[in-house]
Formats: C-alpha cells, structure tokens, sequence
C-alpha cells in the first residue's frame, strides 16, 4: 500500500473556503480510485491542513490521480480550492510492517 501525506498552508483567511471545496472534493474521490485515508487540523498553526489518501501501488496512484484530476467534478471545484492553498507540500509513504493494524 502507498500513502501520500499531503500538507497544505493557507493563505490568510482561506481556511473556510478551503475546508468548503475540500468536503464537496472527498464526496467523488473513491469514484476515481483515490482512498481518503484521515485529515487533520495542526492545532499549532491554525493555517495549516494535513490528509493522507492511500493508493494500492504507484500504477494506481497514477492512474487514480490521472482521471480524478480530469474529472468533471473537480474541473467544477479546483477554481474554488486551489487559489486558496499558499503552499503544499506532498510525501509518499510506505507503512513499516506491523505498524498499521
């Protein structure tokens, strides 16, 4: 299984928004192969937004990024979330064995 955390800065004020466009993004992720795994809030910086999503290897992360990135439903959001993002920062993981249960 392949991880990617995915950290996201805002830019001021833009937190809102953000969170607004990511909900109505996470409603059509599975359709396209990409599993939302967690998300959370840094409660010391409260313009940061982190989430991890998993993909079976990286021939599906490719594919699912692929198709979820040209799909109708998120060339009808992306205006709304991306100008609110300052910075991102993406990490790919491997879980060690036995860490995850």
């Amino acid at each position: 299984m392949l991880y990617e955390l995915r950290i996201y800065r805002f830019h001021p004020g833009q937190k809102k928004t953000f969170l607004e466009g990511f909900k109505k993004a996470r409603r059509f992720m599975k359709k396209y192969g990409v599993t939302f795994v967690a998300a959370w809030e840094n409660t010391d910086k409260d313009d940061e937004f982190l989430w991890v999503r998993s993909f079976a290897n990286a021939k599906a992360r490719d594919k699912a990024t692929t198709a979820y990135y040209a799909s109708p439903e998120w060339r009808k959001i992306v205006g709304q979330i991306r100008p609110t993002i300052r910075r991102r920062e993406v990490r790919l993981m491997k879980a060690l064995a036995g860490s995850l249960k």
